[in-house]
């Protein structure tokens, strides 16, 4: 748990430019994204070590605390930015990447109530506000989901996914 939330600090102070107090007594009073991802952690941590109730008691913490919905199953990688976090889900299946963007409203989720296949997302991708991304499908390293789409096939590395249900459209994701 420590390694990877080390990770998500230090990529919190990449991206703000900030000094190790500062970005520390932000993240732990003011931003939300990496509250959940403390959460986050721990709850997966813990029912990795088989210990009951409490990793549900971190997910609903972090659901009214940060309005974030991570559930403690998924697998997330070292160094996600969450910096408007309002509104995410984080199906149980789900598998994301490291260095990960996610902006506020995403959901990873099924794409079927009868099934739980969730999407892999791999890394230094880019997820923009709004965007849904259903069911067992891959998205490639250095992706960019923009914002508002409806991501239900799969995304090659470095392509841009926009619109509903999305596309893929020429050029790069950076």
């Amino acid at each position: 748990m420590w390694p990877r939330l080390s990770r998500d600090f230090q990529r919190i102070r990449e991206i703000k430019g900030w000094g190790a107090v500062r970005t520390l007594i932000d993240a732990l009073i003011l931003d939300s994204g990496f509250q959940a991802l403390m959460l986050y952690r721990s709850g997966h941590t813990m029912r990795g070590w088989g210990i009951p109730f409490l990793p549900a008691l971190c997910r609903r913490l972090s659901i009214a605390l940060c309005g974030i919905d991570i559930l403690p199953q998924a697998e997330i990688g070292c160094g996600c930015y969450i910096p408007h976090g309002v509104g995410i889900v984080v199906g149980g299946a789900t598998v994301i990447g490291e260095d990960c963007t996610i902006l506020q409203g995403v959901t990873f989720g099924e794409s079927r109530f009868d099934t739980d296949a969730c999407p892999r997302v791999g890394d230094r991708v880019t997820i923009g506000a709004g965007a849904k991304l259903l069911g067992a499908i891959t998205v490639g390293d250095e992706a960019f989901i923009g914002a508002g789409a409806v991501v239900l096939d799969d995304v090659p590395p470095g392509q841009v996914a926009v619109g509903v249900p999305a596309k893929i459209r020429p050029g790069h994701a950076s």
